[in-house]
């Protein structure tokens, strides 16, 4: 059962009920009447929605083709090791300086078209995710044994490859990074400048612009560490990631500001100011956290945590290719109060850009609602992987660090 649920239902339910959910939540999220028309009328997109979304697909893609320095991925379980454009937060911020110069000094009205358009605009990323994510599937697969006796729609929603590149450039790297980060950017933007127009300054609409904002400038300036998390080491470039962030990021992660646009919170400022305070230093802590590992993986261990010395289990497992491989897992710091005490300090920080939407219902909280979902999904899902990975070393980590995610409940 579990197996049919896995392979055969999940993966046609959720490419059918999700390409129309993103219409669903475009409409619903400022006002509009839910009709099969309008639902149907973002389909296939505009002409204007085409240009915006040529246009930044093209911008991205040469960004990372641009000649400059490079960073090193670990190696894939099919020992291939990637190599990234390591221009992240040079390219955020001429990006998103560009979106403001264009919005404070021409006429375009570029942020109010996109939301005005929003229902195109995903119907366009729609076409372009589908069409990728069809050629991915086609392309030849460098583990042909993975795709043995699995049905066919799996392999498409999970992908055939870890690190496909199109014309030298790292697929994962531009859906992921370059185009579905950078567009949840511009379109909070594109939000908060929209409502400024409309409704006037607002200190709750400001705190979840500002919060978002922060929390992708650290992404990109950590654009490096990204390539070691779960996304790029274990998932394939398929459906799931690649249409994940080249619709559903800038559909539903966007969705609070789009939401507040037509439903002005009214959180006043003083409880928004406390509330910013609180999710700055959840994006400090979530940062902290991932700090300590990066230090931990550059020095080989040899660095202090919380100025001593770092404690880590050393451990021994195999390659792709059967050869031994020694790992260290650390076990002091934030790392040695929960696996993955990083996410707590995530779900903070999302829970604190929805809270201005508080009084206006529950969609202000549908993010923080999924990604609390995701995450624990998520927990369960590295932890089978390092399980297979690391066997009875793995075991004994667990017993030096007890608790998955939230100490002494989870």
């Amino acid at each position: 059962m579990y197996d049919f649920i896995r392979y055969k239902l999940v993966p046609p339910v959720f490419i059918v009920v999700f390409t129309g959910l993103v219409q669903i939540l475009a409409l619903f999220g400022r006002g509009d009447a839910l009709t099969a028309k309008s639902v149907a009328s973002g389909f296939l997109g505009n002409v204007e929605s085409w240009t915006i979304v040529t246009v930044f697909a093209l911008w991205a893609f040469v960004w990372l083709k641009i000649p400059g320095p490079t960073t090193k991925g670990p190696a894939s379980p099919t020992g291939y090791v990637p190599i990234y454009a390591d221009n992240g937060l040079t390219y955020y911020f001429v990006t998103l300086l560009l979106m403001i110069a264009l919005d404070l000094l021409t006429p375009l009205r570029l942020s109010s078209r996109l939301y005005d358009i929003m229902p195109q605009l995903l119907g366009s990323l729609d076409i372009l995710a589908m069409v990728l994510c069809l050629y991915l599937f086609l392309s030849p697969s460098d583990d042909p044994a993975a795709d043995q006796g699995l049905p066919s729609i799996y392999i498409f929603y999970r992908g055939v490859n870890f690190h496909p590149r199109i014309l030298g450039v790292d697929v994962k790297q531009l859906t992921n990074c370059r185009i579905g980060l950078m567009a949840w950017q511009l379109l909070v933007w594109a939000f908060f400048f929209t409502f400024v127009e409309r409704n006037g300054f607002s200190m709750a609409a400001f705190t979840t612009f500002a919060l978002q904002t922060v929390y992708l400038a650290k992404f990109f300036f950590w654009e490096g560490g990204y390539f070691h998390t779960i996304d790029i080491i274990l998932d394939r470039a398929g459906y799931y990631i690649c249409w994940g962030c080249l619709v559903w990021v800038p559909c539903f992660y966007t969705f609070t500001s789009y939401y507040l646009v037509h439903h002005p919170p009214i959180v006043g400022p003083i409880g928004a100011s406390a509330i910013l305070a609180v999710g700055v230093a959840s994006i400090y802590l979530n940062y902290d956290v991932d700090g300590q590992k990066q230090l931990f993986r550059s020095t080989n261990g040899n660095c202090l945590i919380w100025s001593k010395p770092a404690q880590y289990l050393t451990v021994f497992h195999s390659d792709h290719n059967g050869e031994k491989r020694r790992s260290l897992l650390l076990t002091s710091g934030y790392w040695g109060i929960a696996r993955h005490l990083n996410y707590d300090f995530e779900l903070a920080l999302t829970l604190c850009w929805s809270l201005p939407g508080a009084g206006r219902g529950l969609p202000p909280f549908f993010y923080f609602i999924f990604l609390f979902c995701l995450l624990v999904h998520r927990v369960f899902r590295d932890e089978e992987k390092c399980s297979r990975k690391y066997g009875l070393f793995w075991d004994k980590y667990c017993e030096i660090v007890r608790y998955r995610m939230i100490p002494y409940v989870f």
